[in-house]
């Protein structure tokens, strides 16, 4: 008997440190590199999976950085080259004084799957990085095999809540360095709880950009509307969308499957906010995985 317990505390230390290690690899950021690119700036990005493994390529939301995507690519990397991008002005890439449109950015994704000998990538944009990827898919077709938005919409620009970010704090003189860390936190803070050491990383990453950047890339999406190229996307498309997403509606939503071609796919995610990858990533990864089984 006394034996059977301590197989069993045993077993019981062995499962929590499997746990352990499981989780601590879930929100490491593993195989950091640089690249220098012919755009101008050098790139942080997070490289899993095999090299050889089918590439997909993950663009962060506005002030955000790789580490966004930390909780997903842990689901997928066992099939899949995951390439999780800092792009411009944001994590540790470069943070030039200008270079903020939509074109800049699908160039910088261009040139970076070019440095990195990437014929064709899956792409997965969340918010900002949806619409570098409508721009890649729509501009490069032939480099983009599946596209995957997230808290997406067809445009940015009139958008209420971005306009009135715009108008107090962000495109007032009075924002400069540093940035109120009570304001990024509002900024970064959804409908539900997610991990607090993720959380915690998001703040801390959010905080690496400067206000220039802040203020470049707020003018970008108010002003940059390149809806009327998504239907030259010929890539399979798949919609992932919170139905609780403060930034981009229901409303949203119809207006960009409907600007897409005939046949993108939609999934709603019940009881999720704008950053449904960081509520639900297990979940997220999942639909990514089956959308490109199909």
């Amino acid at each position: 008997m006394k034996s059977d317990s301590i197989i069993r505390s045993l077993q019981q230390a062995l499962l929590a440190w499997v746990l352990l290690v499981s989780w601590a690899a879930a929100w490491a950021d593993p195989d950091e590199k640089k690249v220098n690119l012919p755009t101008g700036v050098k790139l942080n990005y997070v490289d899993t999976g095999a090299r050889d493994a089918p590439a997909i390529i993950f663009l962060h939301g506005a002030t955000d950085s790789s580490h966004s995507w930390s909780a997903v690519t842990p689901f997928l990397s066992d099939s899949y080259r995951a390439l999780a991008l800092d792009q411009r002005g944001h994590g540790d890439s470069d943070k030039p004084a200008y270079g903020y449109s939509v074109a800049h950015y699908a160039d910088d994704v261009i040139a970076f799957m070019d440095k990195l000998r990437i014929r064709q990538a899956v792409l997965v944009g969340h918010s900002m990085g949806s619409f570098i990827a409508h721009q890649v898919a729509s501009a490069y077709p032939d480099r983009v095999s599946k596209l995957v938005l997230i808290g997406s919409a067809k445009t940015a620009v009139g958008n209420p809540v971005i306009t009135g970010l715009w108008e107090d704090p962000i495109g007032l003189a009075s924002f400069q360095d540093p940035i109120d860390p009570a304001f990024i936190e509002a900024w970064q803070t959804g409908p539900n709880p997610i991990d607090p050491v993720f959380f915690a990383k998001v703040l801390s990453e959010t905080a690496k950009v400067p206000a220039h950047v802040w203020k470049g890339i707020f003018r970008m999406l108010l002003s940059d509307d390149h809806s009327y190229f998504l239907k030259d996307i010929t890539a399979p498309v798949l919609v992932i969308w919170g139905d609780l997403d403060a930034l981009f509606s229901g409303a949203d939503q119809a207006a960009l499957l409907a600007a897409l071609p005939p046949g993108a796919q939609f999934s709603e995610f019940a009881g999720a906010g704008h950053n449904t990858h960081w509520e639900q990533p297990q979940a997220v990864a999942k639909a990514i995985r089956d959308f490109l089984a199909n």
